[in-house]
């Protein structure tokens, strides 16, 4: 059953460098909270490195429970993939709020201006996302399992 696991993750990245037109340098999971365009899902991501541009993108899972397949429902939408990318040098600002703050804004609930850092205190017992604003304006918030990808981030903007 392993091999098979390990025959399907290296499929998928190959197909991922074959599709982006270079080897992944970096990757690790993420959850993609939300953005400024009102999307607010938890969706779990690939978050990868080809290039010079970070990409994130979701994949269909069978849902399941203590390891057992579960069926989905009929009316259940169709899956319908998710991916999008920027790269370093178009991110203008890096920082750590709220996940609520973040649900709030990416709603319409509050103006961006609003927005506060998440104090350590804050930090300490609520949850938190990483913010990512670029400079065109769009906003993006995750929750990285590996926080060594924002130094990666900020590395490569040349901070």
């Amino acid at each position: 059953m392993q091999r098979s696991t390990d025959a399907e993750t290296e499929a998928f990245i190959k197909d991922i460098e074959q599709r982006r037109g270079g080897s992944i340098t970096y990757r690790t999971f993420s959850t993609f909270y939300a953005d400024s365009n009102h999307k607010v899902c938890d969706f779990g991501v690939f978050f990868y490195q080809v290039n010079d541009e970070f990409w994130f993108e979701d994949f269909e899972h069978e849902p399941s429970f203590l390891g057992f397949k579960l069926k989905t429902r009929k009316e259940a939408p169709k899956y319908e993939k998710f991916e999008s990318s920027f790269k370093p040098q178009d991110v203008e600002a890096i920082r750590t709020v709220t996940k609520k703050a973040a649900r709030s804004y990416a709603t319409g609930n509050v103006d961006y201006s609003k927005l506060q850092n998440a104090i350590v205190l804050r930090q300490l017992f609520s949850e938190v996302v990483t913010e990512i604003r670029m400079k065109d304006g769009r906003v993006m918030f995750f929750q990285f399992m590996d926080k060594t990808v924002i130094k990666k981030i900020k590395g490569i903007q040349g901070d």
